[in-house]
């Protein structure tokens, strides 16, 4: 049904049973163009202008119902992106929303694993939008080590998006101890909480260039750090 879909002010559309009451209610309300997170939005599109080979690789580290992803393939029709998401009901809303927004599937590497430390399973606690990697309990899901996805890469990943609901500063360090720093040109990092937010900014700001950092950006409910490799 027509009224099933909604429709962000950039164009992207999904499915409206994909997308949260509170989350519709704050894009209307924060009159900041109905958009997702209009500061990171912001600062994912100005980093893609930035790069000028025509088929960027990027990676969406925790891609959710693929909001980003859509943005990206919709705007760069050559880029090859990579999507991590470990929740079956958002990957499969990915599935979806691509059709939707009139994108072959073909066009992404859908990776139904969680980004993690280490090969094999964790746990994972699904809790649709703040789902996360927990100690225990939840759902088993695969898990793949974010440095040696790096590493069997061909070339540099030119933009990295990354939110997982707090695992980002462990993934962050297993990248720098693994040696794999070089191998990714350009960090959004959305973080959560106080303490997250400044380890990750200090991480960051070692092999990184940080351009940008906030601890609570407008309309939107993480921290966002924004890093480059000059």
């Amino acid at each position: 049904m027509q009224d099933d879909i909604y429709r962000f002010g950039n164009g992207v559309r999904v499915f409206r049973r994909h997308v949260l009451d509170h989350q519709v209610n704050r894009y209307v309300k924060a009159q900041a163009g109905n958009l997702h997170e209009p500061v990171e939005e912001h600062w994912f599109r100005t980093l893609l202008g930035e790069i000028a080979d025509p088929d960027p690789l990027v990676y969406d580290i925790g891609g959710g119902i693929g909001y980003y992803t859509l943005l990206l393939l919709r705007d760069r029709p050559g880029a090859e992106a990579v999507v991590f998401e470990p929740l079956p009901e958002h990957a499969a809303a990915i599935r979806e929303n691509l059709a939707l927004n009139g994108i072959a599937p073909d066009r992404l590497r859908l990776i139904e694993a969680a980004a993690h430390v280490d090969e094999g399973e964790v746990c994972f606690e699904a809790a649709d939008f703040s789902s996360h990697v927990a100690a225990e309990g939840g759902l088993r899901v695969a898990a793949h080590d974010i440095a040696a996805m790096l590493a069997a890469e061909a070339r540099p990943v030119d933009l990295a998006k990354l939110d997982v609901q707090g695992a980002e500063l462990a993934l962050l360090r297993r990248i720098v101890e693994a040696g794999q720093a070089e191998r990714v040109r350009r960090w959004i990092v959305g973080t959560h909480g106080d303490d997250l937010f400044a380890e990750c900014r200090a991480l960051l700001g070692q092999h990184w260039r940080v351009v940008h950092s906030d601890p609570a950006p407008a309309h939107q409910p993480d921290g966002l750090i924004v890093a480059l490799r000059d």
